[in-house]
């Protein structure tokens, strides 16, 4: 039998592929179990990991717990003393709280108010859409111009009847119309305005609708005015009134918001509450009991 050469070629590349082959399926082998045993490293780091993220989650829910806890019992001392704080402190005073957006409830603003006495607090909302009812108003008072005209010319007349005292029916009017709303009589002169505002939209169409325009008419007729807002609004409008320089409080619908603002109509100055935009949390010569 003759064994040719392309025999002994074949049979070497077979013997060396074998050996290949084999090598190969030992380094599998010997790396699956390398592969197995990082995996038990990881998993036992990470279980690791995960204890100590456990004790300290626990540690810190214990803390957020007493916080919870003294935050608590601040709160009900402060419901205690507020009243005898606040007690008869804005005697013989008329305020207005206009509410420039329907989005937001300051009833707690008229509680407040009461609770420091004074002769009388009216809440007002100003509506937003009743274009028919400003046309039939104009109309009626001898109001002409064009809608944007019209809206402004309305606003100065509604600021003038809160200055003055004077021509009510044109308030009630307003009511009728829907385009302002209060529960109660209201009493004009207003001695102090507040204004409760807070934007609905990042371009603060009401801002520059109505709240802006009251505030520079009061100004200019010397009448006390201040701005407040809840805590949770859109978007604040609390910057803006900073630039019209008249005092601010952001944290109305808060206890100390509250009383930040009594101290304000009682003649303190400047910007409180807890968002970015305050100078300080209360104001200086905190109110005392007499």
């Amino acid at each position: 039998m003759v064994i040719n050469l392309k025999y002994y070629v074949i049979t070497i590349v077979a013997i060396f592929l074998a050996i290949g082959i084999g090598i190969f399926i030992g380094i599998m082998l010997d790396g699956q179990d390398l592969i197995v045993d990082q995996q038990k490293e990881i998993v036992a780091q990470l279980e690791s990991k995960f204890d100590e993220f456990k004790i300290k989650q626990d540690s810190l829910q214990e803390k957020i717990d007493v916080l919870n806890l003294e935050k608590d019992k601040n709160e009900r001392f402060l419901n205690k003393i507020y009243p005898e704080l606040v007690k008869d402190k804005l005697k013989d005073l008329n305020v207005m709280v206009l509410e420039t957006s329907e989005h937001y409830d300051y009833s707690g603003v008229n509680d407040a108010f009461k609770k420091a006495g004074v002769s009388n607090v009216t809440n007002m909302i100003i509506k937003e859409g009743n274009k028919e009812g400003i046309i039939e108003i104009a109309q009626e008072f001898g109001i002409a111009g064009d809608s944007v005209d019209l809206e402004e010319q309305i606003i100065k007349k509604f600021c003038d009847v809160l200055v003055s005292g004077e021509d009510k029916a044109f308030i009630e009017k307003l009511k009728e119309k829907k385009i302002i709303d209060y529960a109660d009589d209201f009493i004009v002169p207003a001695d102090y305005i507040v204004i409760a505002g807070g934007s609905i939209d990042k371009d603060q169409n009401i801002f520059n609708k109505f709240d802006q325009p009251i505030i520079n008419y009061s100004k200019s007729k010397n009448i006390p005015i201040m701005a407040v807002e809840k805590i949770e609004v859109a978007y604040s409008n609390i910057g803006e009134y900073k630039k019209l320089r008249i005092s601010t409080v952001d944290n109305v619908d808060t206890i100390i918001g509250k009383i930040s603002m009594l101290m304000v109509v009682s003649g303190q100055e400047g910007h409180f509450g807890e968002k970015e935009t305050a100078d300080n949390l209360v104001p200086e010569g905190f109110i005392t009991v007499d």
